[in-house]
């Protein structure tokens, strides 16, 4: 009898010693949130000044005006191969003038075409292209018979020069951020002998 009650505690004592005291360790993992410092790189704009070369024309002033002038002529007169009359006479003629100053400081060339008559010499008159060094003028002429209206025009050389500009570029820079990740850690606990048998 004693022994049954013996036995009886000792299967109790055991069994709550399986069932309820944690006796065992274990490992377990959890995930848990941490910050960490991220570094990337971000494209930011900035103004830069570039030089670039470029034709411009150069500078000249120009003045235009008709110039009555005369000019000798040979005249002569042939009858039956004999010369019946030689002789030089002047003729009155009209002279448009194109008064060309070079203004810049490189020399050039400077074309100067007359429109609205009709020139002496023919189309070989209307356009003259005169050679100014800086500072230098010349005068640009063509002669005709008579002149009504006229015009003309003045097409410069050119010349190169540097210019400046800004522009905006762009440069990869280097930044930090806070962001959040996740990792795995791995905690111990104790559990009963009954729950490990169970479950690990």
């Amino acid at each position: 009898m004693k022994i049954g009650i013996i036995t009886g505690i000792v299967i109790a004592v055991l069994t709550i010693v399986v069932c309820l005291v944690p006796l065992k360790w274990v490992s377990y993992r959890v995930t848990v949130d941490y910050e960490d410092t991220e570094t990337y790189y971000e494209d930011e704009p900035y103004q830069d000044t570039e030089t670039y070369i470029e034709e411009v024309l150069l500078d000249f002033k120009a003045n235009g005006y008709i110039s009555p002038e005369t000019r000798e002529e040979h005249h002569y007169i042939v009858i039956g191969g004999f010369v019946i009359e030689d002789e030089i006479v002047e003729i009155d003629i009209e002279v448009a003038k194109v008064d060309v100053m070079n203004l810049d400081n490189v020399a050039g060339n400077f074309t100067v075409t007359f429109t609205g008559f009709e020139p002496m010499f023919g189309d070989i008159s209307l356009m003259t292209t005169l050679h100014l060094d800086p500072g230098e003028q010349e005068t640009a002429e063509c002669p005709a018979d008579s002149i009504d209206t006229w015009d003309y025009e003045v097409t410069p050389g050119t010349k190169e020069v540097e210019q400046e500009k800004t522009v905006t570029k762009y440069r990869q820079v280097e930044k930090q951020r806070t962001v959040t990740k996740q990792r795995l850690e791995i905690y111990y606990k104790k559990v009963t002998l009954l729950d490990y048998l169970l479950h690990y």
